[in-house]
């Protein structure tokens, strides 16, 4: 990107930022002037270092999403560094350990977990950030769902179904909280090669390439200027809006 200091002075929350898609977003906001709180319930060892080797500032800070109390602890730990709040991406979500599955096969246990952390999980952060957002009139919300939302997937009945939740509550937050500055939009990526994903069926892999206008890999970098252009002043009047991210899949 051309564009520098988006986000000069401001404190960017990430939350699954250790790796792949969520490290990518925390390296772009830490490289535009952000403070980021680097939240994840691993270890985030390498994300804080390349931010502190790249002459950035970062807070690392381990969380759960799908417990109120340690969303909420998130919170009070970005304000204690910074003394403020003014965007969150909520990346974390239930994915890696998810298997094709037809949807008459698929657990109880399985279907709760996945909306514990994609659903509840974006809930509950969301809750943790609005009062310092309220209280400066102003900030930035970007919940990260998926192109499967949008066009349907076989085999991922419980994920589908998760994250077209996160594209309703997006509108609904939207709605809510636009009276008090806030803004919320979704970014929905298409198949993006991680660590969590590189494993899937290389068949269903090449039809995520194949259907795509721009027909390469996606890679978490790919992701990175729609969530800065969300979270910076550049979209102060857009709200309640999904961005398909995904090279050009699903076209709408």
């Amino acid at each position: 990107m051309s564009a520098k200091n988006l986000l000069q002075d401001q404190t960017i929350v990430v939350t699954g930022a250790a790796t792949g898609i969520g490290q990518a977003f925390a390296l772009g906001a830490s490289s535009q002037g952000a403070h980021v709180v680097v939240a994840d319930i691993n270890s985030a060892d390498e994300t804080m270092d390349i931010i502190k080797m790249q002459g950035g500032h970062a807070t690392y800070v381990k969380v759960d999403v799908s417990d109120d109390t340690s969303t909420r602890a998130m919170a009070e730990a970005a304000i204690r560094a910074t003394g403020r709040i003014d965007g969150l991406i909520n990346n974390a979500a239930y994915f890696r350990e998810v298997k094709l599955t037809p949807f008459e096969e698929l657990s109880e246990s399985e279907w709760d977990r996945i909306f514990q952390v994609n659903v509840k999980g974006i809930w509950h952060c969301c809750k943790a950030v609005m009062p310092a957002m309220r209280e400066r009139k102003s900030g930035s919300i970007v919940n990260i769902a998926s192109v499967v939302a949008v066009a349907g997937q076989p085999g991922y009945l419980h994920y589908v179904a998760s994250k077209g939740a996160v594209l309703a509550m997006t509108k609904g937050l939207a709605k809510e909280a636009g009276k008090d500055g806030v803004r919320c939009n979704v970014i929905a990526p298409g198949f993006v090669i991680t660590d969590a994903t590189k494993n899937r069926p290389l068949e269903w892999q090449q039809s995520f390439l194949k259907a795509r206008a721009i027909s390469r890999e996606q890679r978490p970098d790919d992701l990175v200027g729609t969530a800065l252009y969300l979270l910076s002043d550049l979209s102060n009047f857009v709200s309640g809006q999904t961005i398909v991210v995904d090279g050009g899949h699903i076209m709408y």
